[in-house]
């Protein structure tokens, strides 16, 4: 499960992980003290790393994270998914693709403490089994 998705956003692999890399990660593939591979995005360049102020954090999240994308790592609006739960996995679909991760919507278990019958997560990683995170 190494293989790159043809994918708007970067992508890169960590240990059978698939993500997209910021900036300051994929500045080791230019230097030769490390092997550090990565697919650049067919439509963008790596993001800038987030900021840790939460006013500068705001404007990077809603400006920057938040971009409306085709698709993330390869995952479009409609595609149904394997989900990484605490607890386990479970199905979800892609609801949203942005380029900071995608939105998944996933059934909640029946309850009587509440009447919501879904909620929603943002993935931003796949694990070596398929699963999404």
């Amino acid at each position: 499960m190494t293989e790159y998705p043809t994918s708007s956003v970067p992508a890169a692999f960590d240990r059978g992980h698939l993500y997209s890399p910021t900036l300051d990660l994929t500045a080791y593939a230019l230097d030769d003290r490390y092997i550090y591979d990565y697919r650049p995005g067919d439509q963008y360049e790596p993001m800038p790393a987030s900021p840790t102020a939460p006013k500068e954090w705001a404007w990077w999240r809603r400006n920057i994270a938040a971009t409306p994308v085709p698709d993330f790592l390869g995952l479009r609006v409609g595609d149904q998914i394997s989900l990484q739960h605490v607890t386990g996995t479970g199905p979800g679909e892609v609801v949203a693709t942005e380029r900071g991760g995608a939105v998944v919507r996933y059934p909640l278990p029946q309850s009587n403490l509440t009447t919501r019958t879904h909620d929603e997560v943002y993935v931003r990683r796949r694990n070596d089994a398929g699963h999404w995170y």
